[in-house]
């Protein structure tokens, strides 16, 4: 990696940390907030997990694309008013955060990384009824129930 390629990917993770301290407050007020959606506040997280996507395609980072791409697709159905957060939905959310800051701090190893549970986690919410695969291991992620 050249000097200049160093400098780029130092500026990305650290911008990308940045970005993922205010997505965790950020998702805690959504929470607080649940069905009276602060558009703007949104707007701001899904900016957020955008930003962090464009970077990761830049950089070749498939797993933090992904995961910031899921995240980002969750927050615009918030944004559209198609989905109403709640405590699991948001906790799901800080847990794709969480894996995101750790593939950050292993970027080298980053598409290596298994981040299979978070993103079948991330697709469960996006639809109506999960397969029963999937309620399984969000239940097991977030230690909740799904309804039978």
């Amino acid at each position: 990696m050249a000097i200049g390629d160093d400098e780029t990917l130092r500026m990305y993770v650290e911008e990308s940390l940045e970005h993922l301290a205010d997505i965790e407050n950020d998702l805690l007020a959504i929470e607080e907030a649940g069905a009276d959606i602060d558009e703007e506040l949104v707007n701001k997280v899904f900016r957020a997990a955008h930003s962090i996507k464009g970077g990761a395609g830049f950089l070749g980072f498939d797993n933090i694309k992904e995961l910031s791409h899921k995240m980002e697709n969750i927050l615009g159905m918030i944004r559209e008013r198609e989905m109403v957060p709640n405590p699991e939905m948001i906790n799901i959310l800080l847990l794709a955060s969480d894996a995101l800051r750790h593939l950050l701090g292993n970027t080298s190893t980053s598409n290596d990384i298994d981040i299979s549970e978070h993103i079948e986690a991330l697709t469960a919410l996006t639809t109506s009824e999960p397969p029963d695969k999937e309620k399984e291991k969000v239940s097991r992620m977030v230690d909740i129930s799904f309804p039978e």
